[in-house]
C-alpha cells in the first residue's frame, strides 16, 4: 500500500487508477491469502501468481483467466513493487525479475480484425445508428477509442481538409479529458478524405436537428461525437453499444479496439508497408505494429497460397514418361541408346532455355 501511496502524485490519475485496481482486486488478496512475508517470496510463487490468473483469473463470475495485457500490467506492479523493496535492503534481490509471463496457446487471441467486406458489413448494422458515423471515422482512420471521443470541431479544417488527431477522453475510475494522446506519436495530422468529409458535414445537419429538438436541454460542446442530447459519451458506453449492436445482429464479439487492428490489417492488404501504417496509426515503434496490429487476412493467405501452389511438382513416373516425351519432340532430348549405362542416364542435365 505504501507503494502506491507514493506513485499517486508521480503520475497520471488514470495510470494510477489503473494500478490500484489492479493491486487491491488482484495483487495484493492473492499473495496475502499465501500469508508470505516478503523475504518469503520465490520466483516460483511469481510464476504461480501468473498461472493462476491466466488461467482462471476472472473476478466476474465467468470462467477463464485474464489477459496477457492484463497480467503485463500487474507483472509492472510486482516488479516495481519488489525492487524497491529490494533497493531499501528490505530483500537481496528481486525475485520476480527473470519471472516470464504465461505464453498464448493460441496466437490468433491477439484480437479479431475485419477485412474490407466485413468491415463494411459492420457499417450496415449501424445504418441509422447514433454511433455509424464515429464508427466510419474509427475505421478509416484507425483511432484509438480515447482519440474519438477526444475529437473536437475545433481540430478539424474543412478548408485546407486536415483532421488533427491532440485530445484525448479516456476512462478507467475517473473520465479525464486532457490534451494530450498515448504516446507522442499519437499526436497526429491526417488528410480529411472526401467520404469522411462528406459524413462529417451531414453530422452536423443531424446536430442542428438535435439541438431544436433538445433545446435548452441541450449540451453544447466541441466533441464531434456525442449523445443526441449533446451530452459527451463515457467510453465505457461506446463499447458497450458497439458489441450490444453486433449481438443483436448475431456477428461475431469483437472489441471496440478490434477496429483499430481491423484499419492496419485492411491497408496492410493494400500494400501499405509497415511503416506506413504505424504512421498512420501513431504507434510510437514499428515493433507494436508489426507484432500485434498486423495480421494476415484470409483472403491475404489464400492468394499467397494460390502462388505457393506453382512452386513445386509432384513428379511421378508418368508424369516423367510425358515430360520426356514432350522434350524429344522438342529436340531437348535424344533417344537413348538401349546400350547406355541406365546409372548414366539418370541425371540428365536438360535445360528446357536452349538446345
Amino acid at each position: 500500500m505504501q507503494w502506491l501511496e507514493k506513485k499517486k502524485d508521480k503520475v497520471e490519475i488514470i495510470t494510477f487508477e489503473g494500478d490500484k485496481t489492479q493491486a487491491e482486486k488482484h495483487i495484493f488478496p492473492y499473495f496475502q491469502k499465501k500469508k508470505l512475508n516478503l523475504s518469503e517470496i520465490k520466483p516460483s510463487h511469481i510464476a504461480d501468481y501468473y498461472e493462476n490468473k491466466f488461467r482462471s483469473g476472472r473476478l466476474d463470475g465467468k470462467k477463464g483467466g485474464l489477459s496477457i495485457r492484463t497480467i503485463k500490467m500487474q507483472s509492472f506492479i510486482i516488479k516495481s513493487v519488489l525492487e524497491e523493496a529490494a533497493f531499501y535492503e528490505l530483500i537481496l534481490r528481486n525475485p520476480a525479475a527473470k519471472v516470464p509471463l504465461p505464453k498464448k496457446e493460441d496466437e490468433e487471441s491477439k484480437g479479431g480484425f475485419l477485412d474490407a467486406k466485413e468491415a463494411n458489413d459492420v457499417l450496415k448494422l449501424f445504418r441509422d445508428h447514433h454511433l455509424q458515423p464515429l464508427i466510419y471515422m474509427t475505421l478509416y482512420y484507425g483511432l484509438r477509442r480515447s482519440e474519438v471521443l477526444g475529437l473536437k470541431w475545433s481540430a478539424i479544417d474543412f478548408e485546407n481538409d486536415i483532421v488533427e488527431i491532440k485530445h484525448t477522453v479516456v476512462k478507467n475510475l475517473t473520465i479525464v479529458a486532457k490534451d494530450k494522446t498515448k504516446t507522442a506519436a499519437g499526436k497526429r495530422k491526417y488528410a480529411l478524405l472526401p467520404e469522411i468529409k462528406d459524413v462529417l458535414i451531414d453530422f452536423k445537419n443531424t446536430i442542428k436537428t438535435n439541438k431544436k429538438n433538445f433545446g435548452d436541454t441541450y449540451i453544447n460542446t466541441d466533441y464531434v461525437f456525442t449523445c443526441p442530447d449533446g451530452k459527451p459519451y463515457r467510453p465505457d458506453y461506446i463499447t458497450k453499444e458497439f458489441q450490444k449492436v453486433l449481438a443483436n445482429n448475431d456477428f461475431p464479439k469483437m472489441r471496440f479496439h478490434d477496429l483499430r487492428h481491423s484499419c492496419a490489417s485492411i491497408l496492410y492488404d493494400k500494400g501499405w508497408g509497415l511503416k506506413d501504417i504505424q504512421t498512420w496509426l501513431g504507434h510510437a515503434g514499428i515493433e507494436t505494429t508489426a507484432d500485434i496490429y498486423t495480421h494476415i487476412s484470409h483472403t491475404r493467405k489464400k492468394c499467397y497460397g494460390q502462388r505457393y501452389s506453382k512452386y513445386f511438382f509432384f513428379v511421378n513416373n508418368v508424369f516423367k514418361k510425358i515430360r520426356r516425351k514432350i522434350l524429344r519432340k522438342a529436340g531437348f532430348v535424344q533417344k537413348q541408346n538401349p546400350r547406355t549405362n541406365t546409372e548414366n542416364s539418370v541425371f540428365m542435365r536438360v535445360s528446357v532455355w536452349s538446345r
